[in-house]
């Protein structure tokens, strides 16, 4: 009889203590992405452009330098008070080789622009859309 109440009281324990692991974590998933709009030109940019930033884009393996004449973040998950970490100097783009290959061949003076998504703080980017400008 005593055994038996000490594997009830032994199971008890287990099932409130798992109980109480289970509930401390937050299982449910967190789809946290963001899609970015780029627009600018492979630099240098032509006179005329205010340019936002200037960095590198890897393309089909080939480092690119790009002047960003605009950049926009638009965020598809809650944002919490951890400061937003801060852009790369160096992005690679992932994508349709026909999509990254209308970067490549680009003109030095049409306007490129990127629809892409990645995951906040990463240096990757899946490249939706390109759009040249003339």
């Amino acid at each position: 009889m005593m055994r038996r109440v000490n594997t009830l009281v032994v199971a008890a324990a287990v099932a409130l203590l798992t109980a109480a692991l289970a509930s401390a974590h937050d299982l449910s998933p967190k789809p946290e992405r963001e899609l970015v709009r780029i627009q600018g030109y492979r630099s240098p940019a032509p006179a005329g452009n205010q340019v936002d930033r200037e960095l590198k884009l890897v393309v089909l393996g080939q480092p690119l330098p790009f002047a960003a004449t605009e950049w926009r973040t638009f965020a598809f998950y809650e944002a919490t008070g951890a400061p937003t970490p801060a852009e790369p100097a160096q992005i690679s783009l992932q994508g349709e080789r026909a999509l990254l290959h209308r970067i490549t061949s680009a003109r030095p003076e049409q306007r490129i622009t990127l629809l892409a998504e990645r995951r906040p703080g990463s240096a990757d980017l899946f490249v939706l859309t390109v759009d040249l400008c003339p």
